[in-house]
């Protein structure tokens, strides 16, 4: 071997160890559900304004909407999501289209978004999202009635497993 051969391929496999290292680094950064970019956030950031205006919206309204959580009673099944809605003079409003966004904060890349079915007690409706871990989660409702829609975010720290 003539001196001075061995560089070339000193550097040839540095930059190659480098250039897979960094493919390895990029794959685990991505695939982790506990790091998650905002949905559309661009959008988001450039319809600020119309954010705003919905705040304002949700204000004039004076709906309110609460939830509770009741963890499932059996292994496998999911927790079930009641919401009660109603108007600023409290009556209930039934006929509404609600839906919820919801993830477990350790975990926010898994969003679960699922509709409510309106059941026969006025202005309560239930959904059985697929929650599998107890803690700290988001939850971001959208209601649609008459014409009207009343958004609402919260964060809560929620016990969606049984005791089993």
């Amino acid at each position: 071997m003539k001196q001075g051969s061995l560089w070339p391929w000193v550097i040839g496999v540095a930059l190659t160890v480098h250039v897979v290292g960094s493919l390895v680094v990029v794959a685990i950064a991505t695939s982790d559900s506990s790091v998650a970019v905002e949905e559309d956030y661009y959008r988001k950031a450039v319809h600020w304004d119309e954010k705003r205006a919905q705040e304002r919206t949700n204000t004039e309204l004076g709906w309110s909407l609460t939830f509770e959580v009741t963890p499932p009673t059996r292994p496998g099944d999911s927790p079930v999501v009641a919401v009660r809605l109603a108007d600023g003079d409290g009556i209930p409003l039934s006929g509404a289209a609600v839906r919820v966004e919801s993830f477990h904060k350790a975990r926010s890349a898994d969003v679960i978004r699922i509709p409510f079915v309106a059941a026969e007690e006025a202005g309560l409706y239930t959904a059985s999202p697929a929650m599998r871990r107890n803690g700290l989660w988001e939850l971001r409702f959208t209601v649609d009635y008459t014409g009207d829609r009343f958004t609402h975010t919260e964060t809560r720290h929620l016990y969606v497993e049984g005791s089993w």
